[in-house]
């Protein structure tokens, strides 16, 4: 409570006590009245009270007009602000009143249609529209008008100021009344041929895009990345390469698994979409019909239709790959046998034994010689010889494991690998591959021939042998094989060989 309603209550309770305790008798009676302190002096309060009462209203009326002029001037700026907004915008508003026919456009939303000041000029929107907008227009608000509610429609109009064609975007709200006919409509309308020339030179640059995309003799696709990857368009040659039916195929369809034979390539590929693409990317690829092939990818980002995309273009190297895998392997094969040549089979050998050592795995090498062959090749010929050398390599493959290797190194030569084998293991595998040949009839001219083949085996000994080490140990080895008449095996265990 301030100091004007305190003072106030303390004279409004005096002048209760005294004042209006007998009114007639203060003011009214003459002799006494006029002759009455007491009088006076209450019909004095009574005058201050009042001017206080004035003072006091006064003053509210003041803060309420100063506070109502706030707020006129607040809502004057909201105003202000409101229509800057709608004038960068390039949007007005507007309303329809159907009881009375009436229909008022904003400033800004006669300025966005190109209108006079006259809103009598102006009643019916229609007429602005171009002539083959008028049929959609009519059917985006005809729901509304039957139904009430909201609508958003985009056409052209004719202003007829300048008689210049512009995209309007026209928002509206129809209330509807008692009988559920309209009774109220307001809305929006808003310039937006700019953005509508700028999708148009898009599409168009897009379209333009997609030309040279077609006649390029390469399959080429973008994915959309905003989300989940999907393929947004795929060119001729595309088509082709992965055998799809471009009548009965939905691009945003097809499962992206499906273009790969592994996951990991697909992950590898999907990761590149964080990456900003791949360049150069080989990976095994099929078709939709399951046909295998090489595909060489790069890859980059780049905006389509509005989205973060990627572009990526895929070219067939099979032919490539293939005579890539051939080079190699005519690099690191034995061309008669199909075995791991010297190079290739020494290279193996000190990449195991350099993992045995690492991880203090057993490591054993057998050196094999077929017995007398230079009798072979001058009794039968070199073709025989040659047959010879194939049907030993087969035998002694029968006897090794998967992860083991076998390489010819010489004419008659071969180094094999075993992969965590012992020593013993490596005598057992040994005996098994001398018992094989030995049993093998070979078909020679005139007949049929057997032969046989001098073993040395070794092992890796001590952590700091290196394979030539181990390599010499088994030649030693060997060499007792051959001294102590061959067909035989003979272990490296040291200074005294232990043969077979």
């Amino acid at each position: 409570m301030n100091k004007s309603t305190t003072l106030i209550t303390l004279l409004s309770a005096w002048l209760g006590a005294h004042a209006y305790a007998e009114p007639a008798e203060i003011v009214f009676q003459n002799s006494q009245t006029t002759g009455s302190y007491d009088g006076w002096f209450s019909l004095l309060i009574w005058a201050l009270v009042c001017l206080v009462c004035v003072v006091v209203s006064i003053r509210v009326i003041i803060r309420q007009k100063s506070a109502l002029d706030k707020t006129i001037n607040e809502l004057k700026g909201l105003e202000d602000g409101l229509q800057e907004a709608q004038s960068i915008a390039q949007m007005g508003s507007w309303s329809r009143d159907f009881e009375h026919g009436t229909t008022f456009w904003s400033k800004e939303a006669r300025t966005v249609l190109g209108l006079g000041d006259d809103q009598e000029e102006f009643k019916h929107y229609e007429t602005l529209l171009h002539p083959d907008d008028i049929e959609g227009m009519m059917e985006a608000v005809a729901t509304a008008y039957h139904q009430g509610g909201g609508y958003i429609h985009e056409h052209r109009i004719i202003s007829p100021y300048d008689k210049k064609e512009r995209w309007i975007r026209l928002a509206g709200k129809v209330f509807l009344g008692e009988e559920e006919s309209p009774v109220r409509e307001t809305g929006t309308v808003q310039d937006v041929s700019l953005r509508r020339a700028a999708e148009l030179a898009l599409r168009q640059s897009e379209e333009k895009l997609r030309s040279i995309l077609e006649a390029a003799p390469y399959p080429i696709m973008i994915f959309d990345i905003s989300s989940a990857p999907s393929l947004l368009y795929a060119n001729q040659s595309t088509y082709y390469l992965f055998e799809l039916d471009q009548e009965a195929v939905d691009l945003s369809d097809i499962d992206l698994h499906s273009l790969w034979v592994e996951d990991d390539g697909h992950a590898q590929f999907t990761d590149s979409f964080s990456e900003g693409g791949v360049t150069n990317f080989e990976v095994l690829m099929k078709t939709q019909k399951g046909k295998v092939f090489w595909g060489m990818l790069s890859s980059t980002a780049m905006d389509f239709q509005g989205k973060p995309a990627l572009f990526v273009s895929v070219l067939d190297i099979t032919d490539r790959k293939l005579i890539q895998e051939e080079l190699e392997r005519l690099a690191t094969t034995d061309t008669l046998t199909g075995l791991l040549n010297r190079r290739s089979i020494f290279e193996t050998a000190n990449k195991e034994i350099r993992r045995a050592i690492r991880y203090q795995y057993p490591f054993t090498i057998i050196m094999l010689d077929i017995d007398h062959f230079k009798r072979v090749n001058d009794t039968y010929g070199h073709a025989t010889g040659d047959k010879v050398i194939q049907l030993f390599a087969e035998v002694c493959l029968t006897c090794l494991r998967e992860e083991d290797a076998l390489g010819r190194v010489g004419g008659e030569e071969f180094v094999a690998v075993l992969v965590s084998s012992t020593l013993e293991g490596g005598r057992i595998v040994a005996e098994r591959m001398r018992e094989a040949w030995e049993a093998t009839e070979v078909e020679v001219p005139g007949g049929m021939d057997r032969f046989t083949v001098s073993i040395g085996v070794s092992e890796l000994g001590a952590k700091n042998e290196s394979f030539d080490m181990v390599l010499e140990r088994a030649d030693k080895a060997l060499y007792v094989s051959k001294s102590e008449g061959r067909n035989c095996v003979t272990i490296d265990v040291g200074e005294e060989p232990q043969t077979n």
